[in-house]
């Protein structure tokens, strides 16, 4: 019998367990035809040309035909609080912080800060909300340096919709109710 040593044993596992030299595989080739890019179309029919320059969050600069010395900015309240309250949400100085310059650009007038709800809850409930909504803005505005001190609020409640509350049918119309719901900065531009 043949003496193995140990260097010769372990020659002869690492043999009989190495794997077997893969075969050479051949290349495949696709099967389907290739695509060849066609030519680049141009677009046809009319280019939208863009409008004007919206500003953030829905502010809106308003001078009526009728109130000859008065400038509105309005701005929707769900833009600026959360539903049934009166405390500024996350988003609101972003709105805010737009509406400063344009304050600014009006020039220094007389303002008069007001809240507007929409027709859902009490009459009572919606005129204290209106109120805080005001106070609110207007304590921003008069720390973000974009409106005096003395500068008055006034709280409409549900008074004064720019949109039906309802449809025609009686139903509810959430499209109108949130239009109604907005804070206004009012400048008398007649005044310094």
């Amino acid at each position: 019998m043949r003496h193995l040593t140990r260097a010769g044993i372990c020659g002869a596992l690492l043999l009989a367990l190495a794997p077997a030299a893969p075969a050479q595989q051949e290349i495949q080739k696709p099967r389907d035809t290739w695509q060849t890019p066609k030519e680049i179309q141009q677009p046809k029919g009319t280019w939208q040309t863009p409008g004007d320059i919206q500003v953030p969050k829905g502010i809106q600069a308003i001078r009526a035909e009728d109130e000859r010395c008065t400038k509105r900015f309005l701005v929707g309240s769900d833009a600026l609080f959360a539903f049934d309250q009166a405390t500024l949400s996350p988003d609101a100085e972003v709105t805010l912080d737009a509406l400063v310059p344009l304050l600014a650009k009006a020039g220094k007038h007389p303002a008069v800060v007001e809240g507007h709800t929409d027709a859902k809850g009490a009459d009572a409930y919606n005129q204290t909300l209106s109120e805080r909504r005001a106070e609110t803005v207007k304590d921003w505005l008069v720390a973000h340096g974009a409106l005096p001190a003395a500068t008055t609020i006034q709280g409409w409640g549900k008074r004064r919709p720019v949109a039906p509350n309802t449809k025609p049918d009686g139903s509810d119309d959430p499209a109108g109710r949130q239009k109604n719901r907005r804070v206004a900065v009012v400048l008398d531009t007649c005044k310094e």
